[in-house]
């Protein structure tokens, strides 16, 4: 029987599940059989029960400590990596901005002079060709 590797995984995962509550169930059987005789069932459950909650706290905080290290180790890497990279790019946005006003300025100031230049050569050309108006 050829399986794909997709169904293999679904396979190993509920076998894992399954395994993973069996081990589950023979913990839980075996310190329900520690208890002692003169204790009801009631109170070897909870017994069982705060064993369970130490346990799940002592996962939490290590997974937490993890994070923790985790994020501390992401802001040592923006720190070193993404700042120098942001001051960076800020110095060559200065120095293209810098260069984009002389250009425009440079290449304006001709247009400029020649404009006025037309302005001033329309304005005499309206002087002595203008009539004068009667009243």
């Amino acid at each position: 029987m050829d399986e794909s590797p997709s169904s293999r995984t679904k396979w190993y995962i509920i076998g894992g599940v399954v395994g993973a509550l069996i081990i589950f169930g023979l913990i839980i059987f075996g310190l329900y059989m520690l208890g002692d005789d003169d204790q009801s069932a009631l109170e070897r459950l909870r017994d069982i029960a705060v064993i369970f909650i130490v346990l799940l706290l002592l996962v939490v905080t290590i997974l937490l400590a993890g994070i923790t290290a985790g994020l501390i180790f992401l802001v040592m890497q923006i720190k070193d990596r993404v700042i120098p990279a942001i001051e960076e790019l800020t110095s060559t946005l200065k120095r293209v901005k810098g260069t984009t006003d002389f250009v425009t300025e440079e290449a304006v100031k001709p247009l400029i002079s020649v404009a006025s230049s037309i302005a001033g050569v329309r304005a005499m050309a309206k002087t002595f060709t203008e009539r004068p108006k009667k009243k």
